[in-house]
């Protein structure tokens, strides 16, 4: 018998049109299990990220879950305390750095749509996500020393994301924020109502799904290339790269269509 996929892969138009550009939905999907970040979880959103960035008719990714009150609970407690080889605890947790980069390097928009709880490891996923849109009910967290463990491998990120005092408390006290307080705190861009929530992303997705697919992907790239080189560097880099950006069609298009005053027809070239 097969087993259930933890995460459940769909492709919908940003629109009713036929001809609009789609969206991947990857659907965290262990509600029983509060999406416990299993290995078998994790294995397939990798490959799940990987088969949306490699599908040419997808636009943008979106992250969420089938759960009604969590996004994910984080790591799999179990696993913690289990009695495998310390060599293979490590080498499963190869898994979380691998997750992390492949979100980052992905050239696609992906958006963490947070519809419930992000704990623990999950709040690592969803600050490897371009963009996070929370529920006003949702919190956020790492509560990890709570059970005597501590956020390691998300911490790089936290930092990445917040001031360094904000960081020491989520991680030290495993005090859980609201939505309100994560969005103020630089971990969140956008705090929606529940019964608006679904709306919104929509609105959201299909907003960036209409920018032009090669520039996103040009940006997100040198995003990821420039976080943490010296400034010199970064201002090389980025010279580079925009003036790759003047050579795309897309760019020229852009352009002729702000003047024409109609929408630009992305050729990705």
């Amino acid at each position: 018998m097969t087993e259930k996929p933890l995460v459940s892969y769909e492709r919908r138009p940003v629109r009713p049109d036929t001809d609009a550009p789609l969206v991947a939905y990857l659907i965290l999907d262990d509600p029983e299990r509060r999406n416990a970040l299993s290995d078998t979880l994790l294995d397939q959103l990798t490959e799940s990220l990987v088969h949306a960035a490699d599908d040419p008719d997808v636009r943008v990714i979106v992250l969420t879950s089938s759960h009604e009150r969590v996004f994910s609970s984080g790591g799999n407690l179990d696993a913690f305390a289990d009695t495998q080889p310390i060599i293979t605890k490590y080498a499963g947790l190869k898994r979380f750095p691998e997750l992390f980069r492949t979100l980052t390097s992905i050239s696609k928009p992906v958006v963490c749509a947070a519809n419930g709880d992000v704990l623990a490891g999950a709040l690592g996923i969803a600050l490897a996500c371009d963009l996070v849109i929370a529920k006003r009910s949702a919190r956020l967290g790492c509560p990890e020393i709570n059970v005597g463990a501590f956020p390691f491998m998300i911490s790089a990120l936290i930092f990445r994301a917040t001031g360094r005092l904000v960081a020491n408390e989520l991680m030290m006290t495993g005090r859980l924020l609201s939505a309100t307080e994560a969005a103020e705190a630089g971990l969140v861009n956008r705090v929606v109502s529940d019964d608006e929530f679904d709306s919104a992303v929509q609105s959201w997705v299909a907003e960036i799904a209409g920018k032009s697919p090669l520039l996103l992907g040009l940006g997100k790239k040198a995003l990821a290339a420039t976080r943490d080189l010296p400034l010199d560097a970064a201002l090389d880099y980025l010279q580079a790269q925009l003036a790759l950006a003047f050579t795309t069609e897309d760019l020229s298009e852009g352009v002729r269509a702000f003047k024409e005053k109609r929408a630009p027809v992305w050729r990705n070239t």
